[in-house]
C-alpha cells in the first residue's frame, strides 16, 4: 500500500448475481481484500438485487474518504456518475461499452434515455480520471475514438469456479443428450438479437434436425416486452422445442453448459461476452457473430460467421454439430484458448494497476 491509502472500493450502476459487471467486481474485490484494502461493491440501493444485498453497499449510506481510491464500472448512467465525479481521492474507470440505445428504442425507452445520457456524459467521466481501464481491446478503441487518453486493457476476468459446481439434477434430468441441444446463455435485451437465433434455429429443427431443442437462459427482467416478444415468435412459427428458461442459479447454470451440444450467439453488440468464455471452458462448441468483443474474446477459438440469412446459419449449426473433423478442431483451439484465460495472474494484474492508480 502506498500514502496511507487502506480502502479501494467499487462504483457499479447495478448489482445482480449472474450479472457479468457484477461477476468481475466480485472477482476483484475478493483480489483487493486478498491484497490487504479494505474494499467494497456500492450501488444504488433500488438497483441491487434482493438475492444479492449481503455482497453489496448502498449507495445512499456509502461516505467515501480520500485519499481512499474508488473504481467505477460504467456502461450507462446512472447515479454512480455523479459520485465518481465528487470523489476527491483518485479515481479508475472501468469501461464495459455502453450499449447503442437504439436496441432499445420501442422495447424500453427509459432505458435507451439512459443509455444516451451515458454515451453522452462519457468524455466527462473519462476527463475525470486518474486511469481509464477497458476489458476489451475493443472498448479501448472506442474510448481512443471519443479524446486521446491513456488506456489500459484489463480483459473481462473469468473464474471457473461459477460454473465448476455440481450440476442442478433437475435441470440435468430436462435435458437429456436424447435431443440436440443448442444454447444460448445471456440476459434476454434487444442487443443480443435472440430472434435471429430463434429463426435460424426454426430452419434447423424444421428443415435438418427436427430432434433439437433450443434452451435459452437468461434474465428477462431488463427489457420484458422483447422477451414478451421473442416468446410471440416461437409461438407464432410454432418452436414446440424452445425452451425460455430465465435466470439460472450456478448449479442450474453448470447443468445448462453440461447438456448443450452446441453453444450460439447472435449477440450484435458485445463489450466481450463472458458466456463465450464459460461455454468454452465446459467443452462445448461456440458459435458466434463476429462483432464486437466476441473475436477478442474467443480470439482464434470457436467459429465466428458474419452477417448469413437464417437458412445458411442452420446449416452452419449443422456442419459444427456433425462433422466430427471440424468438432474436434474447434474443441481443440477452445482448450488451448482457456490455457490462456486460465493462465492470468489476476492477482498481480490487479495489484499493477492499483498501485498505479495510487501512485
Amino acid at each position: 500500500m502506498s500514502g496511507g491509502t487502506a480502502r479501494v472500493d467499487q462504483l457499479v450502476a447495478g448489482f445482480a448475481l449472474g450479472d457479468a459487471i457484477s461477476h468481475e467486481a466480485l472477482l476483484l474485490r475478493d483480489v483487493l481484500r486478498g491484497l490487504g484494502y479494505a474494499s467494497d461493491i456500492v450501488a444504488p440501493r433500488a438497483r441491487i438485487a434482493a438475492a444479492a444485498t449481503a455482497d453489496c453497499v448502498p449507495l445512499e449510506s456509502w461516505r467515501p474518504q480520500a485519499p481512499n481510491p474508488v473504481i467505477a464500472h460504467y456502461s450507462t448512467a446512472s447515479e454512480i456518475t455523479d459520485a465518481l465525479l465528487a470523489h476527491r481521492g483518485r479515481k479508475a474507470l472501468v469501461y464495459h461499452n455502453v450499449t447503442p440505445a437504439e436496441f432499445f428504442d420501442g422495447y424500453d425507452d427509459r432505458i435507451a434515455a439512459e443509455l444516451r445520457r451515458g454515451r453522452a456524459e462519457l468524455a466527462k467521466v473519462m476527463r475525470a480520471a486518474d486511469a481509464v481501464w477497458a476489458d476489451s481491446q475493443y472498448n479501448a478503441a472506442e474510448i481512443q475514438s471519443l479524446c486521446a487518453i491513456p488506456v489500459r486493457v484489463f480483459p473481462l476476468p473469468f473464474a471457473p469456479a461459477v460454473v465448476d459446481v455440481a450440476p442442478d439434477p433437475a435441470v440435468a434430468a430436462r435435458f437429456s443428450r436424447s435431443m440436440t441441444n443448442i444454447l444460448f446463455v445471456g440476459r434476454m435485451v434487444p442487443n443480443k438479437c435472440v430472434e435471429d437465433l430463434l429463426h435460424a434455429f426454426a430452419w434447423y429443427n424444421r428443415g435438418i434436425n427436427p430432434r433439437s431443442r433450443l434452451i435459452l437462459v437468461g434474465s428477462n427482467r431488463t427489457a420484458p416486452r422483447y422477451y414478451t416478444m421473442l416468446r410471440m415468435l416461437a409461438r407464432d412459427w410454432d418452436l414446440t422445442t424452445v425452451c425460455f428458461e430465465e435466470f439460472a442459479s450456478p448449479s442450474g447454470l453448470s447443468a445448462y453448459y453440461s447438456a448443450a451440444d452446441l453453444f450460439v450467439s447472435t449477440s450484435r453488440h458485445e463489450g466481450f461476452c463472458l458466456p463465450l468464455v464459460e461455454a468454452m471452458h465446459k467443452q462445448v462448441p461456440v458459435l458466434a457473430r463476429a462483432t464486437g468483443g466476441m473475436p477478442e474474446a474467443l480470439s482464434g477459438a470457436g467459429v465466428l460467421f458474419d452477417e448469413m440469412a437464417p437458412p445458411e446459419l442452420a446449416a452452419l449449426m449443422q456442419r459444427v454439430l456433425d462433422d466430427a473433423p471440424l468438432r474436434a478442431t474447434v474443441l481443440a483451439a477452445q482448450r488451448q484458448r482457456m490455457v490462456q484465460i486460465l493462465g492470468r495472474d489476476l492477482r498481480e494484474e490487479v495489484g499493477a494497476l492499483v498501485r498505479e492508480l495510487i501512485t
